[in-house]
């Protein structure tokens, strides 16, 4: 008697078939679990994509010539609540004949004069510059630069103003969003 054996060697290549798919799939699913905490591990923490996140910062309760100081992704921000005379002085004068020349209406909200918002940083040398006694501006303790209550460059080794970030004040006028164009 002869058998045949053809219908055993069908059964036999559709179960090497069936586990050379599932081997596959197997080790596709294992590489992938052992890939994906590397490839999570090369992105920004919560952290990181926090600190790049615009914030909000309350202006309530600050008293006209007093600086608050934030930190907006790791760079000093100083908000400057302007007293009338400041924005005067400010405004007057030829400011074509800055070291950097800039209006004032260039660098403050033109709703909210009153605020100067800046980075708190010498272009020079990246030292933190001081408040001047008086409202007259800022002056920077290293090397001596000089900015005016608009946060522009008068005198000192520094050629640029002091940068201003992107912000934008929210309607209430009490808090500012720093980070973006538009609340």
């Amino acid at each position: 008697m002869v058998e045949n054996k053809q219908p055993d060697k069908d059964i036999q290549q559709q179960r090497r078939n069936c586990l050379c798919k599932l081997t596959k799939f197997v080790g596709a699913a294992g590489v992938t679990a052992a890939v994906w905490p590397l490839i999570s591990a090369l992105g920004p923490d919560e952290t990181t994509r926090g600190e790049n996140e615009p914030i909000d910062v309350s202006l309530a309760g600050i008293a006209a010539g007093q600086t608050l100081r934030r930190i907006w992704q790791g760079k000093l921000i100083l908000i400057h609540h302007r007293t009338p005379e400041e924005i005067v002085a400010a405004r007057t004068g030829d400011h074509s004949t800055l070291v950097d020349p800039q209006s004032d209406s260039e660098r403050v909200a033109p709703d909210y004069p009153q605020w100067l918002v800046v980075q708190g940083y010498c272009p020079h040398a990246g030292c933190v510059p001081n408040t001047r006694p008086g409202g007259q501006g800022w002056i920077c303790p290293c090397h001596g630069s000089e900015f005016d209550t608009s946060g522009r460059v008068t005198r000192g080794p520094a050629t640029t103003n002091l940068a201003v970030p992107e912000f934008a004040f929210h309607p209430d006028g009490l808090t500012v969003r720093i980070g973006a164009k538009d609340v």
